[in-house]
Parts: structure tokens; C-alpha cells; sequence
């Protein structure tokens, strides 16, 4: 995530993590870089063919979408307005890179159109 959202630069990168769920815990098997059909700093829309292709290759191997992310290159890992608006779904995490600093900071949201909880995760080695 952290090299897709640095090559997108100064555009807004987006993809999905999926995988399955497992004794309550989501176990990431499959990172699905989409395409940002806006190219914009400040704004993302997953191309359709690179969101078709993803739910191809997820199908393929029966995963499932755990989380959708984005980067934004000149501000903080925090959920805008447009972000929860835009929500992919209540049961889906939403990760936010945030570029700002000279170390990308992840942050984990909860996202409904109304309210933003940040979300519990962690990156654990195989």
C-alpha cells in the first residue's frame, strides 16, 4: 500500500485488501491496487475496469473485500466528509495513508455517512 500510494503521487491512490474472515479476525491474503479514474490530490473514484479486474481475481480465489484504502498526499490519515459519503460499507475498514509527514502514517476507520470510529488492526508476518 505504502509503495502504491507513493508511485500515485501527487494523486490520490485507492485499492482494496481482501481476504477471510477467521475466528472473528480478518487475515489479508490478496493487496488489489485499483486505478484513481479522477488522478486527483484530493479525490479518488475506483477505475471500473481495475475494480472489475479485483473482484475477478477475488472471485478466483474466494476472498473477500476486508478493507478498502487511499492515501492523502498533503493532509492527515483522517476520514473527510466526502470519504464517509463515499463509504464502501459499514463492515468494511477503511485505511487512510496519510503522506504529509516525511513517514507514512496508516490509520483504520469505521466509516458510516454520518460518523467515523477509528478501527483496531494491526500488520502481523507470516
Amino acid at each position: 500500500m505504502l509503495a502504491h500510494a507513493r508511485a500515485e503521487l501527487p494523486a490520490e491512490c485507492c485499492g482494496l485488501l481482501a481476504g477471510t474472515i477467521t475466528d472473528g479476525t480478518g487475515l489479508v491474503a490478496q493487496h488489489l491496487p485499483l486505478v484513481n479514474a479522477r488522478s486527483s490530490p484530493t479525490e479518488y473514484e475506483s477505475g471500473p475496469r481495475s475494480m472489475l479486474a479485483a473482484h475477478k481475481a477475488m472471485r478466483a480465489v474466494g476472498t473477500d473485500v476486508l478493507a478498502v484504502y487511499h492515501s492523502h498526499p498533503t493532509s492527515h490519515p483522517v476520514p473527510s466528509r466526502r470519504d464517509r459519503e463515499r463509504n464502501y460499507g459499514e463492515q468494511i475498514v477503511n485505511l487512510i495513508i496519510g503522506l504529509r509527514a516525511a513517514e507514512p502514517d496508516v490509520r483504520g476507520w469505521w466509516l458510516t455517512a454520518d460518523a467515523a470510529r477509528e478501527a483496531d488492526w494491526d500488520v502481523v508476518a507470516d
